[in-house]
């Protein structure tokens, strides 16, 4: 108890430093966030995306749980798991923690699932999404680079380092989806060698996931959907303050990375991280207020997301 008080403190604290240095050296502006109220249809239009997105996002994990499901499971059901699922990452340190709250909830809807398939569900629904970030910033730098090079030469080493991990993704599915009985030879003789109970579980595990491959093909089509409206809706928020400074082929070769660094379990949302984060990462475009620019994405995702505890507190009430 009182380790996970002292931690808890701990990335408190670095976002609450990390708040403190971009105020304090002019990097994080509020001004900027008072703004908005002269464009109030890019506010608008961030939030219809919002929540399209958690529908799609709903969506890509009904595409696996089918894989187990004894019953059809409605998308509005999931839709309002998810929205207090997105409640609970935006209140508690790192976007996993409102992933440990989805489970309890989707056993409702059918109690053949065991804790430890729904788990795993969410466990490859996260790795989904992280994918096709990864493959969504690699395809549009393959074939934007050209453009983007012209326009901030600075993201060469941007545009090299999604190149790689664009790779890294697409070898590891490639293995996965052509050649998983040689890796599941590879853990056979593992467990052989030693931790038999460890590797037995990792065997089943891996045997759950060839047989839901196909689905998992159509989550990883679903993610890059999901990523692009991500990208979107930062770049609705941010493309009255940006000007002629950059275009949205620029946005959709570093906004994605930037998103990736939210998931990091520091603070709630990003706080800090992602400010730092995106600061740095604006200015290979030659925009100095990154900081900035990401609070307008960071208040008003977590305005849409804090309003989870609506369906939270509907869903108590009832049962």
């Amino acid at each position: 108890m009182l380790k996970t008080i002292f931690i808890n403190t701990l990335k408190i604290l670095v976002a609450g430093a990390l708040i403190y240095w971009l105020i304090s050296s002019g990097k994080l502006d509020f001004k900027l966030l008072m703004g908005l109220k002269d464009h109030p249809w890019a506010v608008a239009s961030a939030i219809i995306l919002s929540i399209l997105n958690f529908v799609l996002i709903s969506y890509r994990w009904e595409t696996i749980l089918r894989a187990r499901s004894q019953v059809k499971i409605p998308i509005s059901g999931l839709l309002k798991i998810t929205w207090i699922g997105q409640f609970f990452s935006s209140v508690l340190p790192g976007s996993v923690s409102g992933d440990l709250v989805k489970i309890l909830y989707v056993q409702k809807f059918d109690g053949n699932f065991s804790k430890k398939f729904v788990f795993a569900s969410i466990l490859i629904d996260r790795v989904m999404g992280l994918s096709g970030l990864i493959l969504l910033v690699g395809i549009s730098s393959l074939l934007f680079s050209q453009h983007i090079m012209e326009n901030a030469p600075a993201m060469r080493p941007l545009l090299n380092i999604n190149y790689i991990l664009a790779v890294l993704v697409i070898s590891s599915f490639s293995v996965f989806f052509f050649f998983h009985h040689l890796i599941r030879e590879l853990l056979k003789r593992c467990e052989s060698i030693g931790l038999p109970k460890v590797f037995q579980k990792i065997i089943l595990l891996w045997d759950d996931l060839v047989l839901i491959k196909s689905h998992m093909l159509k989550a990883i089509g679903v993610s890059l959907i999901v990523q692009f409206m991500g990208v979107l809706i930062f770049w609705s928020l941010i493309r009255p303050f940006v000007g002629s400074n950059m275009d949205f082929v620029q946005a959709l070769a570093f906004i994605p990375l930037g998103l990736m660094t939210l998931a990091l379990p520091v603070a709630p949302s990003g706080l800090g991280v992602g400010h730092a984060i995106f600061q740095k990462l604006f200015e290979f475009s030659g925009i100095e207020n990154g900081a900035s620019l990401f609070n307008l994405y960071f208040v008003v995702t977590l305005a849409v997301n804090i309003c989870g505890v609506i369906p939270y507190i509907l869903t108590k009430a009832k049962k």
